[in-house]
């Protein structure tokens, strides 16, 4: 898959590929109940530059991740951190597709998905992912929800692009109908969409001389003002559930 320069240069240096904070993902991962010192394996799926891979690790002292991505480039800077970090031995970066996971059945202990359920829809993610779980294993993804009563504009701007954007309750109804108990729920938080747009939007200017990027930065920039005008209506959920 051929990628172009813009697409990197719009993300350079992002901590994270799409809104979200040490702090969010650390209030996520306080809710599983796993020691800190147990001997666990952990997948991050979709994991882009890995800085929830980095803080997993950093929180299950003894735990081994295996992180998978699409893009090399991103697994590359993710492999820095592991370098940085002196991970070498516990975290392993693959090249792989979510879609065609190559891994055993009740591999997991933790099967994680930070913005990424959505590439694959939530639905076949919960189903799909389950088999990979070991039994009280824990899956825990964020996706796209409703956080308040949408706006026409809202209901238009993810018409198409995701449909599977629903209310928190639906979602977990979703989870508890494919077999998952249901341990709760972290909205990212406004603060973390309104750095993650600043840091994007300095990068996307950086395109403006650009025309093969044209349309993809105004996409971008549509999708910033799409969430700044109606940031009541929606936010990226963390829904965190264990296998039965």
């Amino acid at each position: 898959m051929d990628i172009p320069l813009y697409f990197y240069i719009a993300y350079d240096d992002l901590d994270r590929l799409s809104p979200g904070s040490d702090k969010t993902t650390g209030r996520v991962i306080d809710m599983i109940d796993f020691d800190i010192d147990d001997r666990i394996n952990i997948l991050d799926i979709g994991c882009g530059v890995g800085q929830a891979t980095i803080q997993l690790a950093n929180h299950f002292r003894n735990g081994e991740i295996e992180a998978i991505d699409l893009f090399r480039h991103y697994l590359d800077v993710l492999d820095e951190k592991i370098k940085e970090n002196n991970l070498q031995k516990r975290v392993f970066s693959y090249k792989m597709d979510m879609r065609d996971l190559d891994f055993a059945n009740e591999e997991f202990d933790i099967v994680f998905a930070e913005s990424s359920i959505e590439i694959i829809g939530f639905k076949k993610g919960l189903h799909e992912w389950k088999r990979l779980l070991k039994p009280n294993g824990y899956l825990i993804v964020s996706d796209v929800s409703w956080i308040g009563r949408p706006s026409k504009e809202s209901r238009k701007f993810w018409k198409g692009i995701y449909d599977e954007v629903d209310t928190i309750e639906n979602k977990v109804s979703q989870i508890r109908d494919e077999g998952y108990e249901f341990i709760g729920n972290v909205t990212v938080p406004k603060g973390d969409w309104k750095t993650y747009h600043e840091q994007l939007e300095g990068n996307l200017n950086k395109l403006n001389g650009d025309a093969s990027a044209r349309e993809f930065v105004r996409q971008l920039k549509k999708e910033i003002n799409a969430y700044r005008q109606n940031s009541d209506d929606y936010s990226y959920v963390f829904y965190i559930m264990r296998k039965c």
